[in-house]
């Protein structure tokens, strides 16, 4: 009888090992918990228009955005050309988004800071950094920050700001 339970015992774990190493998918398929299925919710975003006119603190927003950008390209000029690119576009954009909340004038008076910046960001553009442009752009750059700072600071626009945004036709990219 004890070689009876033995033989059936050897039989049965040889069945179960021939079983799992068989690899029934289907099998092992029936028996496996299943995640569960998240339903992905869609999003409806709601568009509507903003009254917004141009004021001070705008002004003073796009301001210290420039200061940050213009600091961080003096200081990290040709160490890398990505932060370069995103640094003179960001402080492009800023310098024609305090344009378009100045006066005429003043707006005038700021043009001639924008096309340096412009020039720099061709510089920038051609991956031209050598190290004659760089140090011709880092020259310019001061030179701007120095000056954008004197004569637009939010102390000496505050009086400056245009009633209502100047439409920007020309789009220079």
């Amino acid at each position: 009888m004890k070689k009876h339970v033995m033989r059936f015992l050897y039989f049965a774990f040889l069945a179960i090992l021939l079983f799992g190493a068989s690899g029934c998918e289907a099998l092992k398929a029936k028996f496996t918990r299943k995640k569960a299925k998240d339903a992905k919710v869609p999003a409806y975003y709601q568009l509507r228009k903003y009254d917004i006119k141009p004021s001070m603190e705008l002004y003073e927003k796009h301001y210290v955005f420039w200061v940050n950008w213009q600091r961080e390209i003096i200081a990290e000029l040709g160490n890398n050309f990505k932060s370069d690119m995103r640094s003179i576009r960001e402080i492009v954009s800023n310098l024609e988004d305090m344009a378009s909340l100045l006066v005429e004038e003043e707006a005038a008076r700021l043009e001639p800071h924008i096309t340096k910046m412009r020039k720099v960001r061709v510089i920038i553009d051609k991956r031209n950094m050598t190290k004659a442009n760089q140090t011709r752009s880092l020259h310019i750059l001061e030179r701007g920050y120095r000056e954008v700072k004197r004569g637009f600071a939010p102390k000496k626009m505050k009086n400056n700001i245009r009633p209502d945004f100047k439409e920007n036709i020309d789009v220079d990219e």
